[in-house]
């Protein structure tokens, strides 16, 4: 019998044909696997929605990109939200701001709310929202849960652009204006059309108090029945200026004179009277001259405060300002004038030309000798108020009498002349005694005038004195008052005497 021999059979695994074939399998699976971005291991499609129809990183969804793992998946750490955000740059803006991706407590992790993988039609955005507290946007749907008695709401009533969740304010008017037409006609003109920048859906404004507008600007007197529009135009509220001269320009008669701080004078129940040094502003009561003759200047032209309230203190009126204006229009004049009654001005004027009519008998009559005195021999120096009136002021007192007869010179001495000087007064014979006219010291022994002793020629002895007048009761006083008895010295002519 032929024998044969006997081959011996190959491993099945690792005979060379099959490590060959295994090498070349997994080169190729590699390949593969490069060429196609590791889609060999995705678990799915990728999202190809994109609501908005524009380009994100020159991409339009991400189905593009699904042969690039890479720009999502980070190997051995899976998805990162810096990869995310590689491409998505508005969500970066929002979490190092104060938008929304801001505020969701779980923002790192873009997989928890954004699922992928789940098909080209599923909807990234729709499914993230599912169980989204809306209350993040800082837009309470408490007030938004029924469009009507019967229907409730649905995002889209809001949310009209699908896959977009940004608001148009005509959203919110369209819906609010079929409830009521004429109120929101009224409320889009006085405060505009941007509902969100004072609704939070728990109609935050129309629970806002007088008392809580009072913590930012106490609305009092006029302000009280003045239209929120008056100061927030425009639907304008945040920022508004609280300065008067925001709301009231300062008027051209005071332009640059007195600031701005119109609460230092001005108050909110009315503009005028305005208040000075806490009563009521009146220019002739309170600064004692008039305006009544200040209404136009010289060429008629209105006159403003600022015509005579100069310089760096304006609630004074300098003198040289009075003498500016008047010694334009009135050269001569002005310039004897203030050359007589001295630059003073306002000593003698109160805008209703008070010396121009002035009677001078009603501060000091200019009689007799006076009616051709200078007025600078009693006013001094231009100075015309506080000019004295007693008569010892100009007239010194005479030697002759120094000290006997005081200083009211009217009582003996006329303006007609100094001498001869008039007692007219004095009701007792002068030549009593019929031995001529007697010296007045003969009978006014003190310094008085107004006082007299008859016991310097009359012996006096006082306990006859005390019997010859007992029927009188007179007392001591009346007992020396000779003349009251006696007014021309003789002794018969007393009362009692029959």
């Amino acid at each position: 019998m032929r024998q044969y021999e006997r081959l011996e059979r190959q491993h099945p695994i690792f005979s060379p044909v099959a490590l060959i074939s295994t090498l070349i399998l997994g080169v190729g699976l590699a390949v593969g696997v490069y060429l196609t971005g590791g889609r060999a291991f995705s678990p799915g499609d990728l999202s190809a929605l994109n609501h908005r129809g524009e380009p994100i990183a020159n991409v339009m969804s991400h189905a593009e990109i699904a042969d690039d793992c890479g720009q999502c998946h980070e190997p051995f750490r899976g998805i990162q939200s810096g990869l995310c955000q590689d491409c998505h740059e508005n969500i970066t803006v929002e979490r190092e701001s104060d938008g929304l991706h801001g505020r969701l407590p779980n923002v790192a992790q873009c997989s928890s709310c954004h699922l992928e993988h789940l098909g080209h039609d599923y909807d990234l955005k729709t499914a993230a929202v599912a169980d989204f507290d809306h209350d993040l946007t800082r837009f309470s749907l408490a007030h938004h849960d029924v469009k009507s008695v019967s229907t409730e709401m649905a995002c889209a009533d809001c949310h009209v652009d699908e896959g977009s969740y940004d608001i148009e304010d005509s959203t919110c008017d369209g819906c609010h204006r079929e409830l009521d037409a004429d109120f929101m006609a009224q409320h889009d003109e006085a405060y505009g059309a941007n509902c969100l920048n004072c609704h939070d859906g728990l109609d935050t404004m129309s629970d806002f108090t007088m008392a809580q507008h009072a913590e930012l600007f106490a609305l009092t007197g006029a302000h009280e029945t003045t239209r929120c529009e008056s100061c927030h135009a425009g639907g304008k509220f945040e920022g508004t200026p609280q300065e008067c001269v925001s709301c009231h320009a300062e008027p051209d008669k005071h332009l640059a004179m007195f600031g701005t701080n119109c609460a230092e004078c001005h108050a909110t129940a009315a503009w005028q009277p305005a208040q000075f040094e806490a009563a009521p502003f009146d220019h002739e009561r309170t600064t004692l001259f008039s305006l009544a003759r200040h209404v136009e200047d010289f060429d008629g032209s209105p006159m403003a405060c600022t015509h005579c309230h100069t310089g760096d203190e304006p609630i004074q009126v300098k003198d040289a300002t009075c003498e500016g204006c008047h010694g334009t229009a009135v050269p001569t004049f002005i310039a004897e004038h203030t050359a007589f009654f001295g630059p003073a001005c306002q000593d003698c004027h109160d805008g209703l030309d008070s010396m121009a009519d002035f009677d001078h008998a009603t501060v000091f009559p200019l009689e007799g000798q006076h009616a051709s005195a200078e007025c600078t021999a009693c006013h001094q120096n231009q100075v015309f108020q506080g000019t004295p009136q007693v008569c010892v002021a100009c007239h010194a007192e005479p030697e002759i009498h120094f000290g006997i007869f005081g200083t009211d010179c009217a009582n003996c001495h006329t303006v007609d002349a100094w001498l001869p000087a008039q007692l007219r007064q004095h009701t007792f014979p002068l030549d009593h005694g019929e031995q001529g006219v007697l010296e007045c010291a003969v009978c006014h022994t003190s310094t008085s005038y107004t006082a007299y002793d008859c016991t310097t020629c009359h012996e006096h002895n006082i306990e006859e004195m005390v019997d010859e007048h007992d029927e009188l009761n007179l007392a001591q006083a009346e007992l020396m008052d000779c003349a009251s008895c006696h007014p021309t010295g003789h002794e018969d002519e007393a009362e009692y005497d029959d």
